[in-house]
């Protein structure tokens, strides 16, 4: 009985291990790739508390969109700013 318990855990792991290796996500490009964002900066009125007000938002998200990038990745950002406001973005 122990020896079958054994087998089928062993198995059950070579399986699983060929399904993750094979059916995995894609890895991350390493390095060395070129993205590529476009922002528009736009003002949107946000209504909470019976209260409204304006915010200033990044592609209608406040906090704005993450940037991912790697050492080495080259980042071409367009920003297009329609927000009657001066912005800077950081990073």
């Amino acid at each position: 009985m122990a020896n079958l318990v054994t087998s089928f855990m062993l198995w059950l792991c070579l399986i699983s291990y060929a399904y993750t290796t094979i059916h995995a996500a894609p890895e991350w490009p390493r390095g060395r790739s070129t993205r590529f964002y476009d922002f528009k900066i736009q003002t949107m009125t946000v209504n909470k508390l019976c209260n409204s007000k304006q915010i200033v938002t990044v592609n209608n998200m406040f906090p704005g969109p993450v940037v991912y990038a790697q050492q080495g990745d080259r980042l071409i950002v367009k920003v297009s700013n329609e927000s009657p406001y001066n912005a800077t973005i950081h990073w």
